[in-house]
């Protein structure tokens, strides 16, 4: 009885860890747009179209993908944090476009200065595969 609550209750600081990541992100991007004066992620949106516009278009739905992804941080966010399962599998779904858009789970990373590329990304891919097993592992004892 008690391992399958103390199971239980490091299944839920593992939501909360990556759900409080997630949130991290939104409060980064939010933050830093704000401090250019830009509106989050309005102004990215609008800039990344511009640019496929200029560029010849024809990629715009990667950019509302993009959006999309980021959107979806939100709700993982939440419910992760609150130890949904739909949570879990939420970010099963974003785990192939968090790596197509370069978006770390682990977002303490996009505070690193100065580091070197292959670094971060092997970070980055270290930090992508620890949360998709943790999440596995966890849920996939409890059922």
């Amino acid at each position: 009885m008690s391992w399958s609550i103390g199971l239980i209750r490091s299944t839920r600081l593992v939501g909360f860890f990556w759900g409080g990541m997630d949130a991290f992100y939104i409060f980064f991007v939010v933050v830093s747009s704000l401090n250019r004066g830009m509106t989050p992620f309005v102004s990215d949106l609008n800039s990344a179209l511009e640019n496929m516009e200029q560029w010849g278009g024809g990629l715009e739905i990667m950019v509302w993908m993009g959006l999309i992804v980021q959107i979806s941080l939100v709700a993982s966010s939440i419910l992760l944090c609150m130890g949904r399962r739909p949570g879990r599998y939420l970010a099963f779904v974003q785990f192939p476009f968090r790596i197509l858009f370069i978006v770390p789970s682990f977002s303490l990373f996009l505070l690193l200065p100065d580091t070197s590329t292959w670094v971060w990304l092997s970070l980055f891919a270290a930090s992508e595969g620890t949360k998709i097993l943790s999440l596995w592992w966890f849920w996939r004892r409890l059922g």
